[in-house]
């Protein structure tokens, strides 16, 4: 499994503090059957500034530990971008970065509301050839009380990625059910763990694909692995999501 939206950088932003943390995270999530991470320590959102040579850095780092450690598991550069005005002001000097250098980008709503600017930001980036991922939309407050919203969104280029904590109820009863009802309807693109710990935020990866697959199929959990992949290879993904009740393809 690729890992393409996880907090496993230490003493960068609210995962681990130190560097036997990161380790114990890499084990955890090797023991669980991930081959690959793409880290993405949080940007810009109002108290951690990540930038590009900074997570660089700190991924190597990690490389070199891991590598003396003996333990197999791939690390790759990224950010978890909050949206805010000067994003594609901030992108074009240098201080965003993709995903494991792909065309694929994370971005964060804030949790209480979408800014207004959002959909011309899907669009300015769009354009500079970047694929945008919407992270955890089922946490942002508005979204979880008009999901047709994030339709919009996907219309407009967005992809989007749910966290697998969020359908073991983690964040909630109503974050739960609007996570399975969001999977009917073929709306999204990418799990991720969202981990920072190996505690209670931890790799649940495994554990809700199975739950998924016993719902859904094999052919359901695939298509999220095979999606997670293309990301680390810079691969274009096959997306099925509905438009006005009616589902089609894409190619990106």
């Amino acid at each position: 499994m690729v890992e393409i939206h996880c907090h496993i950088l230490s003493g960068l932003d609210d995962g681990p503090v130190r560097m036997e943390q990161s380790v114990a995270m890499a084990e955890k999530a090797a023991a669980s059957g991930i081959t690959s991470i793409i880290a993405t320590p949080h940007h810009l959102n109002g108290y951690y500034h990540n930038e590009p040579m900074v997570v660089n850095q700190a991924v190597q780092l990690l490389r070199a530990e891991l590598s003396k450690r003996n333990i197999h598991l791939q690390i790759a550069p990224g950010q978890e971008i909050r949206v805010h005005d000067r994003l594609i002001e901030d992108l074009y000097a240098g201080k965003c970065c993709t995903l494991a250098g792909s065309r694929y980008m994370l971005l964060e709503l804030p949790f209480g509301h979408i800014p207004s600017q959002f959909p011309e930001i899907l669009h300015e980036l769009r354009t500079a050839g970047i694929i945008p991922i919407i992270a955890h939309p089922e946490r942002n407050l508005v979204i979880l009380k008009r999901p047709l919203l994030l339709n919009d969104y996907l219309s407009q280029g967005g992809l989007c990625q749910l966290t697998a904590g969020s359908f073991t109820g983690l964040f909630g009863r109503k974050v739960q059910k609007w996570c399975f009802h969001f999977c009917k309807e073929n709306g999204f693109h990418f799990i991720s763990s969202d981990a920072h710990d190996t505690s209670r935020r931890d790799f649940r990866l495994d554990t809700v694909c199975s739950l998924l697959e016993k719902r859904f199929g094999r052919r359901y959990i695939q298509r999220l692995h095979d999606n997670t992949r293309s990301i680390w290879e810079n691969q274009c993904i096959l997306t099925e999501r509905p438009m006005s009740r009616k589902k089609h393809f894409l190619f990106w």
